[in-house]
């Protein structure tokens, strides 16, 4: 293949991925915003450190963010470094398996600027997303690890180490573990049986770290699965409500969803790339036979969707997001890529230029992306719902302890945004969402020393409090409901409405500790 990425190859693809990392940090700082959603959930588990933060989300991100935030540093840039840390983690291990599955540094560098291309990554990991990069990251590097230990039964503690870091990070990554196993088994009985030494010799030569990579994993995740358990029907409710059961779903029909799921989470250079390749290189020389690292990741992904499948039909789910494999398959992508170029190596000159053409095509794209941004924030402020980022934190907070006292105070949320934001804007208060029972308040909220307020916030008219609220509020309110207006930074001719009422103390004491 023509080398147009020219001398050090790696070295001229990381510095395209600086430049794209650049291009939205030039614009975030130029255009701000407020915070999406994810980053305010963030802030409202970070108000102190807990073994579990509600059932949502497992609690790595959040411990991470505590260890790295700076005292006196602001969550914005916290939650920026940390979401940039996460990414270039996750290019890092796209780059490490592709070493690991044989590729050379100029095909290391072309997998590292196809990834670019990738849909998931071309939008919403600049935003949100954090967990699920982070958990992909981690078994990227989980992949590369058991790539290593296939070879070098030494590396399989490290694997282990990073199964239970991946599950701390999200919970799909669950997943992940089986079918790695799963598919080191079946790697490990084909190389014996291929060398004509049968199933077992392989077997027993891995068996020692296998189990001591259980064992690391099992004593990592002890805690936080003791925590997880005793939540009683919380997790599986969670999970029922995350697939969103249907009893009257057809039995084809999850299967389908996660097979077209797949097809859209390849989209779009990687996708483009396996199938240019299979059309064009059926005629083509024969390639090299795989590495046994190659079978292995071709064959996790398969373990993997076949788990999804049986895991999502069992529970009669209604409902597939393509992300949700990001932590399973993580390797899909990186595989795909290094086999299609693989391919490339054994086709006409011509071909291997298209190839190379629809990859930098795919950059350009995710870079013409960020200017997407300089006008999409204000024609969605014209019609959004809830408008996150458009929310003015500072304003609302100096508001409420104007009318409520300049101490701190404890805030009881009517969405799980708000208590976020509320928790950036003066860290001396406490705050707790009442719309979602599985995410607790933090540490000290029941037993605080400040006065108990309801508050919620209303687009363009005000209205009554939530259901969970008014429910909190029916032991009495103290006092009338104050509110005040702001107008839509990016749409002045809309209002948002922010109301609140002072509630007993009891109310904020009945808190979850």
């Amino acid at each position: 293949m023509p080398d147009l990425l020219g001398r050090s190859p790696l070295l001229r693809a990381w510095g395209v991925i600086a430049l794209w990392v650049l291009a939205y940090a030039v614009l975030k700082v130029v255009q701000p915003d407020g915070m999406d959603i994810d980053s305010a959930e963030q802030v409202y588990f970070a108000q102190s450190w807990q073994m579990g933060y509600g059932l949502r989300q497992p609690p790595l991100y959040t411990w991470l963010l505590l260890a790295l935030k700076p005292a006196g540093a602001s969550w914005e840039l916290t939650l920026e470094c940390a979401r940039y840390l996460v990414l270039l983690t996750w290019l890092g291990g796209v780059q490490g398996l592709a070493r690991a599955l044989g590729a050379n540094p100029a095909t290391q560098a072309r997998v590292l600027l196809a990834h670019l291309g990738l849909m998931l990554a071309m939008w919403r990991v600049h935003d949100s997303l954090t967990h699920t990069v982070l958990a992909g990251a981690i078994t990227l590097w989980g992949s590369v690890a058991v790539a290593k230990a296939l070879a070098a039964p030494r590396w399989w503690p490290a694997v282990g180490l990073l199964a239970a870091a991946a599950c701390l990070a999200k919970l799909n990554a669950v997943l992940w573990c089986g079918s790695s196993l799963l598919a080191a088994l079946g790697v490990l009985a084909w190389q014996g049986r291929s060398r004509g030494l049968g199933v077992w010799p392989l077997w027993r030569a891995h068996l020692g770290g296998l189990l001591l990579a259980l064992g690391l994993c099992l004593l990592c995740l002890a805690p936080y699965a003791q925590w997880w358990w005793v939540q009683r029907d919380g997790p599986l409710s969670l999970a029922h409500q995350i697939v969103v059961s249907d009893g009257h779903v057809a039995w084809w029909r999850p299967g389908v969803d996660v097979v077209l799921g797949s097809v859209e989470y390849l989209l779009l250079v990687p996708l483009w790339l396996g199938l240019l390749a299979w059309f064009k290189g059926r005629r083509a020389a024969a390639s090299p036979a795989p590495s046994l690292a190659m079978r292995w990741v071709g064959w996790q992904v398969l373990c993997g969707l076949v788990l999804l499948v049986v895991l999502v039909s069992a529970m009669k789910g209604s409902h597939f997001t393509p992300r949700w494999l990001w932590p399973v398959v993580p390797g899909f992508t990186v595989w795909l890529c290094v086999w299609a170029l693989g391919r490339a190596a054994v086709l006409p000159a011509v071909w291997a230029r298209r190839f190379d053409m629809l990859i930098w095509g795919g950059v350009a794209l995710a870079l013409m992306l960020a200017l997407v941004r300089w006008w999409e924030p204000t024609r969605t402020a014209q019609h959004c719902r809830n408008c996150w980022t458009d929310r003015p934190s500072e304003a609302m907070s100096v508001a409420l302890h104007a009318r409520f006292g300049a101490g701190p105070l404890r805030l009881v949320t009517g969405d799980d945004h708000l208590a976020g934001i509320l928790a950036d804007a003066r860290p001396q208060d406490r705050t707790w969402t009442a719309v979602s029972p599985d995410l607790p308040p933090p540490l000290g909220f029941a037993a605080a020393q400040a006065p108990c307020v309801a508050v919620w916030l209303d687009m363009d008219q005000p209205q009554a409090a939530p259901a969970e609220l008014q429910a909190m509020l029916a032991l009495g309110p103290v006092g009338e409901v104050w509110r005040q207006q702001w107008p839509l930074a990016r749409a002045p001719q809309r209002t948002q409405w922010l109301q609140a009422v002072m509630m007993r103390d009891e109310v904020c004491a009945r808190a979850p500790r």
